[in-house]
């Protein structure tokens, strides 16, 4: 029963052999399905197993968050410490992001660029000299996934107590 991997044929838009597998990089797909076919070699026979057609869809939307909020109240000094994460809402796999870069705007200083996914000297010093009820917005957040993929991400708006 069952049939030796190394017999098998699979293909589709993007299946590549990977290892003792195969992989589908559905990236790569435009069209919101994807047909995958698989055969069996046999001798020096190849037997059609037939094709499923699978449906594709775009990632959900992501937001940003500190400390897991996406608003609320927070200290300065909290938010100082924060590192700023992003995260895809409402998806049933786990496809991590990682944050490149963000901007923070702390009234009533000019929005402060920052690098990776902490603030920086500037931005702390913005914050030391904010009063609490200062709303403190934290935009274009740039994230990627492991493959490269850049989701656009939600703000995250916080006033300070």
């Amino acid at each position: 029963p069952g049939v030796d991997p190394s017999n098998l044929i699979v293909s589709g838009t993007g299946v590549k052999k990977s290892g003792n597998g195969y992989m589908a990089d559905v990236t790569r797909n435009k069209g919101g399905e994807l047909k995958i076919s698989v055969s069996v070699r046999e001798g020096d026979k190849t037997k059609n197993m037939g094709s499923k057609v699978f449906r594709v869809k775009n990632l959900p939307d992501a937001s940003g968050s500190i400390f897991g909020k996406t608003e609320g109240l927070m200290s300065a000094n909290l938010i100082k410490k924060a590192k700023v994460e992003a995260k895809f809402n409402n998806f049933d796999f786990e496809l991590p992001l990682k944050v490149t870069s963000f901007q923070i705007i702390v009234p009533p200083f000019a929005p402060i660029d920052c690098k990776g996914n902490t603030l920086n000297s500037n931005a702390r010093a913005a914050l030391d000299k904010a009063k609490p009820g200062t709303p403190v917005i934290i935009r274009n957040i740039r994230a990627k996934t492991g493959k490269g993929i850049k989701p656009k991400v939600a703000p995250i708006t916080i006033d300070l107590n």
